[in-house]
């Protein structure tokens, strides 16, 4: 009865220990790049591709 206990104890500080290192490594992952949003300065904007307008009435024509 006492090996169980202690069994179902070292299962529990198992799972424990996974919960803290999964919470530390969020931690240090909202961190990290919390710290490079700030020291960062801001990306230069990102050229934007629009197409051509469609024919126009003034533009010639090209014939084939």
């Amino acid at each position: 009865m006492k090996k169980t206990g202690i069994a179902a104890g070292l299962k529990m500080l198992q799972c424990f220990n996974l919960a803290a290192i999964c919470a530390l490594s969020v931690w240090h992952a909202y961190a990290f790049y919390l710290h490079q949003a700030i020291t960062h300065e801001a990306r230069p904007h990102v050229m934007e591709w629009q197409p051509l307008p469609a024919h126009q009435q003034n533009t010639p024509r090209i014939m084939t």
